[in-house]
């Protein structure tokens, strides 16, 4: 099976000539695979086939095409073709190795960013449960302290009501007069409770 370098007809170290600068290297390098892809797409687009191909030769060329098109895919890209190249174990150039060596650094300092912004989170996501405990405990001491009172209003009222009797009897008495004016559908006093 042909590697992607031979199906685009081009060498593993195609950097053209080891140009001074690193993204020079990278730019040139791109730019031979492109011009190799044009070139090998032209050769083996499904297109340029007589009218009259059969359709096993329409396989053959579209299947070339495809291969094409992904050695292109794979190659024009530095981080796919580096990926690539150790995949395969096809040695790589000096100028790939100065490329490996910057996105390994910028590799590091996106990773110790992420881990930096994870802590920061980490940190924040802290504080919130923090003051949401304490929120959630001093809601829970008021409603403790809601039910203390309303005990303590209800027990007051109980001995009210049992040092004065009449007042249960007039609590009653206000009640049914109450009921008794709803059931008669007096819009005057039908709103009064």
């Amino acid at each position: 099976m042909p590697t992607l370098y031979q199906i685009l007809g081009i060498r593993p170290s195609a950097t053209a000539e080891e140009e001074v600068t690193f993204s020079r290297v990278i730019r040139v390098s791109c730019a031979l695979v492109r011009r190799a892809y044009k070139q090998r797409a032209l050769e083996t687009h499904p297109d340029k086939l007589e009218p009259g191909a059969s359709n096993k030769e329409k396989e053959r060329a579209e299947r070339s095409f495809r291969e094409v098109h992904e050695a292109f895919v794979v190659l024009g890209d530095v981080e796919k073709r580096k990926a690539y190249d150790i995949r395969t174990h096809i040695p790589t150039s000096l100028s790939y190795q100065k490329a490996s060596d910057e996105a390994k650094r910028r590799m590091e300092d996106r990773a110790e960013w992420q881990r930096q912004q994870q802590e920061r989170r980490k940190a924040s996501m802290a504080e919130i449960r923090e003051q949401n405990r304490i929120a959630m405990q001093k809601a829970q001491e008021r409603r403790f302290k809601a039910a203390e009172q309303a005990t303590l209003v209800k027990n007051m009222v109980d001995e009210l009501l049992q040092l004065t009797p009449e007042w249960e009897q007039r609590r009653l008495h206000v009640q049914q007069r109450r009921a008794s004016r709803l059931n008669t559908g007096n819009s005057r006093w039908s709103t009064v409770q």
